[in-house]
């Protein structure tokens, strides 16, 4: 079986409106003459998404003792330079809602995955003094391939470990396409910046093009495997973690560095965790 292009976007748009929604308003946060009416507006325009935002936005995680119902008043107290992360967590709660049967995961998994892969990024990333934002993103979105490949209604069930160690390879063999190459087909169609992207389409194997040094993908990588310190790996990815010292050299991180960001990156998920309960 092997997946077009267009019906990859196709499922893409079916399934995870929010992510575009996403898209468009980090090209809208980069825009200096942006302001505050027009961020709401667009997120608005999703009732689901401005449901999770103003959900959001009374946790713990900004130590807001009055809950809202209201939108612009959730956004404006959090303020824009928060927006991001809050509409980013709402859309990938909202798109991890479904059980991946394809994959025998629960949506839950694939969910504290995410949030936990993007936390270590966003730490690893500021540690390496580039943008945590784009790695936050990359974290957050890394699993969208596989969501979407979920949706194909192929049949296909993934074997498991024995026989597949990498679920990648399984993906090819049965899609013609890997999970990280459906991700960022879509990203490109949402226009997500190309950062993003590129830490998700080498992250798997972040060392393997020596002439292109993917500082993104190698920070992206060390931090799947803060989250598999967690217990929240996933199965058929636990082989590609491995902190070598190559791949540190590569992120401009140490050990030390990767322990303090564990610590650091499960506090902030068990806070993200209680933000939803």
């Amino acid at each position: 079986m092997s997946l077009s292009h267009a019906t990859l976007i196709s499922l893409g748009n079916t399934l995870a409106p929010a992510i575009a929604t996403l898209g468009s308003l980090r090209r809208q946060l980069a825009d200096p003459e942006t302001d505050l009416n027009e961020i709401i507006k667009l997120i608005r325009l999703d009732p689901a998404l401005t449901f999770h935002v103003v959900r959001l936005s009374n946790s713990v995680l900004f130590g807001i003792r009055d809950a809202t119902d209201n939108l612009d008043i959730a956004v404006g107290r959090v303020g824009i330079s928060e927006v991001l992360r809050l509409v980013g967590l709402a859309a990938t709660k909202q798109i991890c809602q479904r059980d991946l049967l394809t994959y025998r995961l629960a949506a839950s998994r694939v969910w504290e995955n995410a949030v936990a892969t993007a936390a270590a990024a966003e730490l690893l990333a500021e540690r390496a003094e580039i943008d945590g934002g784009l790695l936050y993103s990359a974290g957050l979105l890394r699993m969208i391939g596989r969501l979407v490949l979920d949706t194909s209604m192929s049949g296909a069930l993934y074997p498991g470990e024995v026989e597949w160690p990498l679920v990648a390879q399984w993906e090819k063999k049965v899609f013609g396409v890997s999970a990280a190459e459906v991700g960022v087909a879509l990203l490109a169609h949402w226009r997500f910046p190309t950062e993003v992207s590129d830490a998700i389409r080498g992250h798997e194997s972040p060392l393997a093009d020596p002439e292109h040094s993917n500082v993104g993908a190698c920070i992206l990588n060390l931090a799947c495997g803060v989250a598999t310190r967690f217990g929240l790996g996933l199965p058929g990815e636990n082989g590609d973690w491995a902190p070598t010292a190559a791949k540190l050299t590569l992120a401009g991180v140490t050990e030390a560095d990767l322990d303090e960001c564990a610590d650091r990156a499960r506090r902030h998920f068990a806070a993200l965790c209680a933000s939803v309960a």
